[in-house]
C-alpha cells in the first residue's frame, strides 16, 4: 500500500514539477541505447535541485540515487528520501554500498551518481572526482554515461542537460582491480564530462564555439598564488608564454593542452574549464586547469632538446599573480583579461567569465 501510495504522488507531481522547472536534454538517444540495462550515470553536481531535476527528467527510468548522508538526517528526510530511490553514500562502509549498487544494476536500473562528491562553485571544485564510481562500474561491468549540467536548476528558467557518449568497462574486466584502473577510469569520466562542458555553459556562444576548432591549446595553472608560465628569449627580447602547443591531428584542445603542459613543464594537470578563445593568425584555446602532481622544470620535450632550434630558449617557472600585471605575458589580451577576472572573481576564478574573442 505504502509503494502505491508513493508512486500515485510521484506521478501527481510530475507535471506541476515540470512546469515549474524546464529542461532540455542534449542527446538523449545515448540513455535511450542503454534503456533495461544496468548503468552508472554520473553528473556534476550544481545545487541541491540536481537531485529532483535529473529525477522527474528521467522519470520512466528505473533508477537510484547515491546521497550525501545529511540528506537522512530525520525520520520524515530519510522516509522520504528513500521512497524517492535515494540511498546514502556514507564514507568507510564501501562494502554496503558495493552490495546495494550491485543489487541496482543486477535489477536493471540506473546508478545515479554526483562523483565530485559535494557541490562545485569553482573550477578547481568542478570535476574534481573521486573514484567512487569508476569502481561501482569496474566491480559491476557497468557502462558509465557520462552528463552534465549547463547551470545550476533554477523555477521558470531553462536547464539544459547534456549526455556524452558510453564509457566502456571491458578492458578492465578478467584481472585484479588496481589503484592505478581507479584513476585512469576516473581520468577518463573527468575528461568526458569536462569536454561537455565546453561551449556548454555560454548558450549564446555555442554555434560559434561548435564550428571553430582550435589549433593550439594553452593551460592557466595556478599554484599557491603562483601562475604557471614560460619564460622565453628570442632575438634579444625576454617575455613569457602560457604552456601550451598545436593539437594533434584527432586530438581534442582540452587533452592537448593537458599534454603540452606536461611535455613543457613537468607538471601533470587536469583542464576543468575552457576560459577564453583568442585569435592571433590561428584559433587558440585557454584552459583553466588544475594543479596534480609534478615539479615544474625543464623535461625531455625538444624545446630543450633540439640544439638546432632557432627559436631562443625557454625556460618554466612560477610567478606570482601579483605581478602579471609588469609581466609581458603574452598574448596580452589574454593577460589583461586573466588579470581582470582575477581581481573580479577571486584567485580561484569562481565565476565564469566571458570569453576573448
Amino acid at each position: 500500500m505504502r509503494v502505491l501510495f508513493w508512486y500515485i504522488l510521484k506521478t501527481i507531481l510530475y507535471i506541476p514539477f515540470r512546469l515549474v522547472f524546464w529542461t532540455r536534454v542534449i542527446n538523449k538517444k545515448e540513455l535511450k541505447k542503454h534503456r533495461g540495462k544496468g548503468i552508472v550515470v554520473c553528473c556534476n553536481h550544481k545545487s541541491l535541485n540536481d537531485g529532483p531535476l535529473l529525477y522527474f527528467m528521467f522519470f520512466w527510468r528505473k533508477k537510484r540515487f547515491l546521497v550525501k548522508p545529511g540528506m537522512f538526517d530525520t525520520k520524515f528526510k530519510n522516509r522520504n528520501m528513500r521512497a524517492l530511490g535515494c540511498y546514502p553514500v556514507e564514507r568507510g562502509k564501501d562494502l554496503s554500498l558495493m552490495k546495494y549498487t550491485k543489487e541496482q544494476l543486477k535489477e536493471k536500473r540506473a546508478v545515479f551518481m554526483f562523483p565530485e562528491g559535494k557541490r562545485a562553485f569553482s573550477p578547481e571544485d568542478a570535476l574534481a572526482l573521486r573514484n567512487g564510481a569508476a569502481m561501482i562500474a569496474i566491480m559491476n561491468n557497468a557502462p558509465i554515461v557520462p552528463m552534465v549540467l549547463k547551470r545550476a536548476p533554477r523555477p521558470f528558467r531553462y536547464s539544459p542537460v547534456k549526455i556524452g557518449k558510453t564509457i566502456s568497462v571491458e578492458q578492465y574486466q578478467g584481472k585484479k582491480m588496481e589503484k592505478s584502473d581507479l584513476a585512469e577510469l576516473s581520468g577518463k569520466i573527468q575528461s568526458a564530462m569536462a569536454g561537455l562542458l565546453d561551449g556548454f555553459e555560454v548558450q549564446r556562444k555555442l554555434a560559434w564555439w561548435e564550428t571553430k576548432e582550435s589549433v593550439i591549446a594553452r593551460g592557466i595553472v595556478i599554484k599557491e598564488n603562483k601562475l604557471l608560465v614560460i619564460k622565453r628569449e628570442r632575438e634579444g627580447q625576454v617575455y613569457y608564454v602560457f604552456p601550451g602547443g598545436h593539437v594533434d591531428e584527432g586530438e581534442v584542445a582540452r587533452d592537448a593542452a593537458a599534454r603540452e603542459i606536461a611535455e613543457e613543464t613537468g607538471v601533470a594537470t587536469m583542464p576543468t574549464r575552457l576560459m577564453y578563445k583568442h585569435t592571433f593568425n590561428v584559433l587558440e584555446s585557454y584552459y583553466y586547469c588544475s594543479y596534480k602532481s609534478g615539479n615544474v622544470g625543464k623535461t625531455d620535450a625538444h624545446e630543450y632538446t633540439d640544439t638546432e632550434r632557432n627559436k631562443g630558449t625557454y625556460e618554466p617557472m612560477l610567478v606570482p599573480v601579483e605581478e602579471l600585471k609588469t609581466l609581458d605575458l603574452r598574448p596580452n589580451a589574454v593577460r589583461d583579461r586573466l588579470i581582470a577576472d582575477i581581481e573580479k572573481y577571486g584567485i580561484n576564478l569562481a565565476r565564469p567569465p566571458m570569453y576573448v574573442k
